[in-house]
């Protein structure tokens, strides 16, 4: 796999498990680089993502670290996985698009808390099918396969079985914005209530009285991890992108928290969009 500066989400996070594995067993970068016989830049290489070492690899790495068969098994797949996985970049384009939503995808799929900062549409795992095809456009040749790959990453935070946590910000505005015809906002604002019924699910309404907050500057997703660094993805008209940068992450990091202290709380926000539905279907 050729060497980039950012690195695909399969590369990424194997990175960070052999990363995590190897500080676990309070063994520096070098000290590893010494008991495999490699130089000190490969090892950065790996934990990096910037490049993949091959399954054999792995399993050296593995048995210098002490760890288990079944651990060893699970990072040569992941090895595998990665090595076979595209180069990640900022495509424009139906493929270019199809392309960066695979990497959000992936990225979601090991994601233990997933936070959706969303002031113009509803946020992406919160919508409808209905609602999917009125914001890809019937026009679209490609339609069918939008709405299926997009529902397809609500399973993340629907299944049965450790869910993810996710965290949904939204501007009161959108609560009001029709994509779509009536029925479909309508169908689209329950959705969002019986989601935030999910333990795992939170939506929080950002208040029109709260004023100025970072929300108003724009979508992310905030994606976090067990074992790798947090990651924002960006996603515009036609193109996305993944911040992985320290000072970039912090920053949504602390804008995150800012949205915590400005919207409504859970509770507060599900009764608000009660009430909003009910103005709906009461309004000819």
């Amino acid at each position: 796999m050729a060497e980039t500066t950012n690195p695909a989400p399969r590369a990424y996070l194997l990175g960070s498990e052999l990363r995590y594995a190897r500080t676990q067993a309070h063994m520096t970068m070098r000290d590893l680089a010494e008991r495999l016989d490699l130089s000190h830049s490969v090892i950065v290489r790996w934990e990096n993502g910037s490049r993949v070492p091959s399954s054999d690899s792995v399993s050296a790495v593995c048995a210098v670290l002490g760890l288990s068969s079944s651990e060893r098994d699970r990072l040569a797949e992941m090895a595998r996985e990665a090595a076979a996985e595209p180069a990640n970049s900022v495509s424009v384009g139906s493929t270019g698009e199809q392309d960066q939503l695979a990497a959000l995808l992936e990225y979601e799929r090991n994601a233990s808390t997933i936070t959706d900062v969303a002031p113009v549409l509803m946020p992406g795992l919160t919508q409808t099918s209905d609602y999917v095809r009125a914001i890809v456009g019937t026009e679209n040749g490609d339609v069918d396969k939008w709405v299926t790959m997009r529902l397809g990453r609500k399973d993340i935070i629907t299944r049965r079985r450790n869910p993810t946590h996710y965290v949904a910000f939204l501007l009161e505005s959108v609560l009001h914005q029709q994509i779509g015809d009536r029925e479909t906002h309508i169908d689209q604002l329950h959705h969002l209530i019986e989601l935030g019924k999910r333990d795992n699910v939170k939506i929080r309404v950002i208040p029109t009285t709260a004023g100025w907050t970072p929300a108003h500057t724009g979508p992310f997703v905030l994606l976090e991890f067990d074992r790798a660094d947090p990651v924002v993805h960006l996603e515009h008209h036609r193109s996305s992108a993944t911040l992985r940068d320290k000072d970039d992450v912090t920053a949504y990091l602390e804008a995150r928290d800012h949205l915590a202290r400005a919207a409504m709380n859970p509770e507060d926000s599900i009764g608000h969009i009660a009430a909003v539905v009910n103005r709906w279907e009461n309004t000819a």
